[in-house]
């Protein structure tokens, strides 16, 4: 019996561990984000038409799929990255061969509650750099993303809220 007690402890414990996808004192990020464009400013930059990130985290690692339509052109990407690791190249393919626009690589931190995600760009032919800080806000139902942009043309900074679905 003794024996059966402890088997049905470690079996009801299982499902907990496993669903521990974020670590204690981390924002939880998960979620499908849609951008919010009345609330959000773009500064320098013409708003998209729609916007949308889809965040998985596990644990430090993170999964982002961004799509982002414009009226001359839409684009889909996927960063992939642990918080607190080595910036990580974006997997070939990412962009179209001859993308004006293009990630080279990401990197992600935890600074307390914020995930600062910092990218290696080129954006016709020039390096730059896109720092971008996700918050939570609402009971977690708003992200906020403030993203400093810098580039050899100049540096800019944007907002961006999203809206959990």
């Amino acid at each position: 019996m003794k024996h059966f007690v402890c088997f049905v402890v470690l079996l009801a414990g299982l499902p907990l561990a496993r669903g521990q996808t974020v670590p204690p004192g981390r924002a939880n990020l998960n979620g499908n984000w849609n951008l919010n464009t009345a609330k959000s400013d773009f500064g320098q930059v013409p708003p998209p038409l729609r916007q949308s990130e889809s965040i998985l985290q596990a644990g430090e690692e993170f999964v982002v799929g961004i799509t982002l339509e414009r009226e001359e052109m839409k684009q889909n990407y996927t960063l992939r990255f642990r918080a607190g690791g080595d910036a990580m190249p974006l997997a070939v393919g990412s962009f179209p061969e001859g993308a004006p626009f293009r990630i080279l690589s990401v990197k992600g931190e935890w600074q307390g509650q914020t995930l600062v995600v910092t990218e290696k760009v080129s954006f016709q032919g020039s390096d730059g750099t896109l720092t971008a800080r996700y918050t939570l806000s609402g009971g977690g139902k708003v992200l906020t993303k403030q993203t400093h942009v810098a580039m050899s043309a100049g540096e800019f900074d944007t907002r961006t809220v999203y809206d959990k679905q």
